[in-house]
């Protein structure tokens, strides 16, 4: 059962979400039960670096500090091919440059594995990864 805070703070990333100017389809996707917050930091990581996600849940990054990045799984868009893998079906996603407390959120329906990058911050490390059951 969840907290008064835990529900508090899960609306509050959801109210940000859906004001955060997201593009193309994202803007039509409900935020569902289960909600994975990622956290983009200073120090130039994915926070948590590799979430356990089941299919259907909602993604958020959430910008965490001063810096800008991106959250992106697009094909071809990274410096190295293997920093965007994502499984045979399943849809990219490219957050765009997101600023400081803005938010990008993604609904994940293909199960496996996903690997994807802030295009600002990759050659720097800034790499994450996806496990979707």
């Amino acid at each position: 059962m969840p907290t008064k805070r835990w529900t508090w703070a899960l609306t509050s990333i959801t109210l940000a979400a859906a004001c955060a100017g997201e593009s193309g389809s994202q803007d039509q996707v409900e935020v569902g039960e289960h909600t994975v917050v990622i956290r983009m930091t200073d120090d130039l990581r994915f926070v948590p670096e590799n979430p356990a996600i089941t299919v259907g849940d909602t993604v958020v990054w959430i910008i965490e500090g001063a810096l800008p990045h991106t959250s992106t799984d697009k094909p071809g868009t990274a410096g190295v091919d293997e920093h965007t893998i994502l499984p045979e079906g399943a849809e990219p996603w490219d957050s765009g440059l997101l600023d400081p407390g803005e938010t990008y959120r993604t609904v994940l329906t293909v199960t496996g594995d996903y690997t994807y990058v802030c295009l600002l911050h990759e050659a720097a490390g800034m790499v994450g990864r996806l496990t979707v059951q």
